[in-house]
């Protein structure tokens, strides 16, 4: 069982496993290999929207072939996500993220394919030291300031005003100073990241502000709307990067 009931007044305890073939779709794992696996601790990336890093590092890197053989590479500061070591076996690696593991040369940007599962695409060098990020939320603090919120659970404090919800941001991690802003407007690189046409690479034709309490929507030029939540900028005219088996 995931949760593990306790006495009245005691704090419930979370499992540190899951059940593989209950495991999200996201995982890319044998499900039916063994009966367990390691549960993602809470983190920048929800559950159903991210992977362990431990079976980053087992299943999909190959890096090891037991799970106690995975955690001691991890904690032993062997790995980097979004340019920071990383000791947590349990931590959620999602969309977006920039895994390096430097002793081996190796570095990998999480994108999602068109079967919703994350996948490790090559990065060049240069190219570990930013990412993407989607603008969920913006608010001004006590000193004038913007901060904004992400979708990788990060805060981030900056001068740009024009920054709405919905645009994507190219910061420098681990610094995350924002390199460029790339608005949700007409003809611009977009990812579905939910829905039935989840896994396209599409650009905006238009979008439809709601008078009611519904949401946006984005109308493509593959002729399909989809909700403004689920789309993703990728850069301008041409996306900043490229997703594997996008169409």
């Amino acid at each position: 069982m995931v949760v593990k009931k306790q006495r009245k007044g005691r704090k419930i305890k979370m499992s540190k496993h899951v059940k593989r073939l209950a495991s999200p779709v996201t995982w890319k794992q044998p499900r039916k290999k063994f009966a367990w696996s390691v549960r993602s601790r809470a983190g920048p990336h929800a559950l159903k929207e991210s992977v362990p890093l431990m079976v980053v590092i087992r299943d999909v890197l190959k890096f090891a072939d037991t799970s106690k053989e995975a955690r001691n590479i991890i904690t032993r500061g062997k790995v980097e996500v979004d340019g920071r070591i990383v000791k947590d076996y349990q931590r959620p690696v999602g969309f977006m993220d920039v895994l390096t593991v430097k002793e081996s040369g190796v570095a990998k940007r999480v994108l999602m394919d068109k079967r919703g599962m994350l996948v490790l695409a090559d990065l060049n060098p240069q190219d570990a030291n930013w990412k993407l990020v989607k603008v969920t939320g913006k608010s001004i603090t006590k000193g004038g300031k913007i901060q904004i919120s992400t979708h990788d659970g990060r805060v981030i404090l900056s001068e740009e005003k024009g920054v709405k919800r919905g645009d994507t941001l190219k910061i420098s991690i681990p610094e995350q100073k924002v390199l460029e802003v790339y608005p949700m407007a007409k003809e611009t690189s977009v990812y579905v990241t939910g829905g039935a046409h989840r896994g396209t690479i599409t650009t905006i034709k238009e979008i439809n502000v709601s008078r009611s309490y519904q949401e946006n929507t984005v109308e493509s030029n593959d002729n399909f709307t989809t909700t403004m939540s689920n789309v993703f900028v990728l850069g301008k005219s041409k996306g900043e990067i490229a997703i594997p088996g996008g169409a």
